[in-house]
């Protein structure tokens, strides 16, 4: 193999070492494909910049298409929310329909579905999006290179063995939002105000987008469970929580927002608010 003579560094996510790859001059199509693997690893991992739905639409037949094709349901949700966000009539210039873009009629034949109106019932839908994806898996035992395939057909895929430019995003897309669903349902399980909880999920993360979107969410969640006490904590405890991930203020605000509501709900009721630290 020839040496490397540039390097790509991946960032630390979670409880991922950071490591350096080559991602040039390589003499094997199995190391162009690792390499490939480990860069979109890294941009999902470096670039998470946005939040989900604290829920999603249709759970219950996500959950079963995951069980029967032995995938997990965040992921299943977190490709529907890419290809479609949730939409059970959305329809691509390229013949793709439904939740998950199942083509008519090539995929959709190949997959069972005799009818182009079956792909518009939404648990139909998802059950051929998941066997899809179970049978991309099982094809190239790689759960980035099942995405890229997804996305970008099987034949190009197999024979490239790598995983193009153009699916770099895509990929990326998915993986932030299962990570955000994922997150989402274990606070929702919770159901409380529980601090030592949101500087465990922000400690997942070093990378300040990322930080802001899982605080944003834990909050919008959990703040109906917080006592104007515990959100001045909150609020005064920040800098030490979120460090420079909350630099333009958006979850202080999020913080000065719900306090407010609460002293306007005493207000209405006869109570004395206490008075709002100055931001």
């Amino acid at each position: 193999m020839k040496k490397m003579p540039s390097f790509y560094r991946v960032c630390r996510f979670f409880d991922r070492c950071t490591r350096e790859i080559g991602i040039r001059n390589f003499a094997s199509r199995n190391a162009r494909t690792s390499a490939s693997i480990f860069l979109i690893s890294s941009l999902f991992l470096c670039q998470a910049t946005s939040a989900s739905e604290t829920d999603f639409p249709y759970k219950k037949c996500f959950e079963n298409s995951a069980e029967e094709f032995g995938l997990d349901s965040n992921f299943l949700a977190a490709v529907a929310s890419v290809e479609s966000s949730f939409n059970p009539l959305a329809e691509s210039t390229s013949g793709a329909l439904g939740l998950m873009q199942i083509k008519w009629p090539q995929t959709a034949l190949e997959l069972g579905i005799t009818e182009r109106s079956e792909l518009f019932e939404p648990c139909t839908n998802i059950q051929a999006g998941a066997q899809y994806l179970a049978n991309l898996s099982a094809r190239f035992n790689s759960k980035l290179l099942s995405l890229a395939a997804y996305h970008e057909g099987p034949t190009k895929i197999g024979r490239e063995n790598s995983i193009p430019k153009q699916s770099v995003i895509y990929i990326e897309k998915v993986l932030r939002e299962e990570f955000l669903i994922q997150a989402s349902n274990e606070l929702k399980k919770k159901g409380n105000c529980d601090l030592l909880d949101l500087q465990s999920l922000t400690q997942k993360t070093h990378h300040p987008i990322a930080k802001l979107d899982v605080a944003s969410d834990w909050f919008r969640q959990s703040h109906i469970f917080c006592s104007t006490p515990k959100l001045l904590d909150l609020r005064n405890q920040l800098p030490e929580i979120m460090g420079t991930a909350d630099a333009r203020g958006e979850l202080l605000q999020l913080i000065n927002n719900a306090l407010q509501k609460k002293s306007e709900t005493k207000n209405k009721a006869g109570v004395l608010p206490p008075a709002l630290p100055s931001s």
